[in-house]
């Protein structure tokens, strides 16, 4: 943990001197995802300094090892999650402004902070967006009926920006789907892999109803064999999340209503 936290202080200080936070106190402070998260280390930052507004970050540095980065593909997942906030993002408010979406219509991104894109030290520094009333569920648990709507329903406002995009800048997201396609492998898995992919299925099936196991485990166990098959496009190519699930999401309660945020793309 000692390395990444080095690696997260020294872009920090980077991050700071190039807006001129000065003088500032800063504190980094690591945090558990309860073994949600396999690929970063998490941290909360804290920086303070007289007369400015105190800064909420919120940091993933990445902390994988030399065999599992080729495995995982890891340059290409990195580089994607940075495509994501430097690029994306302000395609996607580009296009909201332009067809004066509503903001309570509007998809919600974290704000960019800085980043590295330094192999074995890629970074991200966004804001926290629990110090703006967002929450973690628990992944544990079962969503409720408000919680998974609201996961649709931020899940459709993504996916609707990618078809915009493609009306919009044809060219440009015809060039991304073929640079983001789905790159990762079940060829070559070794027997470690293939058993947390088995444990994985059993962890899913022991949430379902028995009447139901048949058609899941065909469908998980194809998936096994040729994960390429359930990642390519059947009609219009549109960029997706990739890992949409509970501990990638914030909640949060406004108007008596819950609304989702993705948390890492």
């Amino acid at each position: 943990m000692a390395d990444v936290e080095q690696t997260l202080q020294k872009l920090m200080e980077k991050i700071l001197d190039e807006i001129n936070y000065k003088p500032r106190e800063t504190k980094i402070k690591a945090v558990t995802s309860d073994g949600a998260n396999f690929t970063s280390a998490l941290f909360l930052v804290d920086v303070t300094s007289p007369n400015r507004d105190d800064l909420k970050l919120f940091a993933k540095v990445a902390c994988v090892g030399e065999k599992m980065r080729s495995k995982m593909n890891a340059d290409w997942l990195y580089g994607t999650e940075r495509f994501v906030y430097t690029q994306l993002i302000k395609i996607y408010k580009d296009i909201e402004n332009e067809m004066n979406v509503p903001d309570e219509h509007r998809f919600r991104f974290p704000k960019l902070y800085g980043y590295s894109a330094e192999t074995g030290e890629e970074t991200v520094v966004m804001e926290n967006l629990v110090e703006s009333g967002y929450g973690p569920f628990n992944r544990m648990k079962s969503l409720d009926w408000a919680q998974a709507s609201a996961c649709i329903e931020n899940l459709a406002k993504f996916h609707a920006l990618s078809f915009a995009f493609s009306k919009h800048y044809p060219e440009e997201f015809e060039k991304l789907t073929v640079d983001l396609k789905y790159r990762i492998s079940s060829e070559g898995l070794d027997v470690e892999t293939k058993e947390l992919w088995h444990k994985m299925i059993g962890n899913s099936l022991a949430a379902i109803d028995k009447d139901h196991h048949a058609p899941i485990i065909k469908i998980l166990e194809g998936c096994k064999d040729d994960w390429t098959k359930y990642n390519a496009p059947i009609g219009q190519p549109v960029l997706v999340h990739g890992d949409y699930r509970q501990s990638n999401l914030l909640f949060r309660k406004q108007k008596d209503q819950r609304i989702a945020e993705i948390r890492n793309v």
